[in-house]
């Protein structure tokens, strides 16, 4: 099947209970890679610093070798394409006088008043930026129609929590504040965010609607989101003994594991504080009763799948709005291939079918 075949086959999916199952295109059961992730997989394990010493023979992965932060920075990312349809009216700004920003508006709307969109990119705290995700903000200003925010927040290292945070979540204010000047509709303001932008997209709703109780965000999506930074419960998170394996089985199961050991991010992010802290790992926070309508997206064999579940579960068991997505066949970031995976671009339609309900 050509991609837009798939694509098309994708617009199909097996409910279970409060799960949205969406099959690998030509498939018909769990288990299944696609073909685009299994020769992504296959080139992450040979190539990819972080995953080549990974030794799949034994049971415990292998330590992440000893090489610097830029150049782990450097191995992000992936090929992606611009799928939006129509013209765009793209600008670089600051906002809030300090955060970096690419904005996104339909040119036939920009004259509108539009609803908010705030895309914050994942990169494990330490990495990414927001030109990796520029094709994904494109799409969803293309899409919702939105006027989209794609922030570049400050990194870890050289900026731990809760820098990244706190920006993220001023400059929702900031904007909230300004949403007549900025033709924005103040009733529809979205966030979403993948891997640890999904954490950060979920903090920073926490911060609004728990902590300062400004309710500014009208409903959230995240991508495969970092829920807990707590060591046993990421292992416990990223048990695979439950899941349909019809190949590279070992292979996906020592990168769970690889995962679930790994806390370079973690420890650069949270400099010190307690990985229990309820704005770092989300999971474990009280009053999440009081959190936005939420859906959580993840593929398959992503290593943060058993977060996602099980963030999604404590918000539907609090009576919160929920919407559970799973992506069969894909691994963690399939976000990032935008235009290649055409599972990338049926999840922003599936985003944006929640945020305008």
């Amino acid at each position: 099947m050509n991609y837009q075949e798939q694509l098309k086959e994708l617009k199909k999916s097996d409910m279970r209970d409060d799960v949205e199952v969406k099959f690998v295109p030509g498939k018909h059961e769990d288990g299944w890679l696609s073909d685009d992730t299994r020769t992504e997989l296959q080139n992450m394990f040979a190539h990819n610093p972080m995953f080549q010493n990974m030794d799949h023979k034994q049971d415990k992965p292998a330590k992440a070798p000893k090489i610097s932060i830029q150049a782990f920075r450097d191995g992000m990312g992936a090929k992606h394409k611009n799928v939006a349809k129509h013209e765009l009216i793209i600008d670089n700004t600051i906002l809030n006088g300090s955060v970096t920003c690419r904005t996104y508006v339909r040119e036939d709307l920009k004259d509108q008043v539009l609803p908010a969109m705030i895309y914050v990119h994942g990169g494990a705290f330490y990495g990414g930026s927001m030109m990796a995700v520029d094709d994904i903000a494109r799409a969803f200003a293309d899409f919702g129609p939105y006027r989209v925010f794609n922030l570049e927040y400050s990194l870890a290292p050289e900026h731990p929590f809760p820098t990244a945070l706190l920006e993220c979540y001023n400059n929702l204010k900031y904007l909230h504040d300004h949403a007549t000047m900025l033709k924005l509709d103040p009733n529809k303001f979205y966030m979403s965010g993948d891997s640890a932008g999904g954490n950060l997209t979920a903090t920073t709703a926490y911060l609004d609607h728990v902590i300062f109780k400004t309710n500014f965000l009208t409903r959230i999506v995240l991508y495969y989101p970092d829920v807990t930074e707590v060591r046993d419960q990421k292992k416990e998170l990223a048990d695979t003994s439950s899941y349909t394996f019809k190949e590279m089985g070992k292979e996906l199961t020592a990168m769970a594991d690889f995962f679930s050991s790994d806390e370079l991010a973690g420890n650069l992010y949270r400099n010190g504080h307690a990985p229990e802290e309820h704005l770092i790992s989300i999971l474990n926070a009280d009053h999440l009763e009081e959190m936005p309508p939420t859906e959580v997206i993840v593929g398959e064999f992503d290593p943060l799948r058993g977060q996602g579940e099980a963030f999604n579960k404590k918000l539907r068991d609090s009576n919160v709005e929920t919407h559970y997505i799973r992506y069969n066949g894909m691994s963690h970031a399939f976000l990032d291939s935008l235009g290649y995976y055409p599972q990338a671009e049926d999840s922003i339609e599936e985003a944006v079918k929640f945020l305008n309900k």
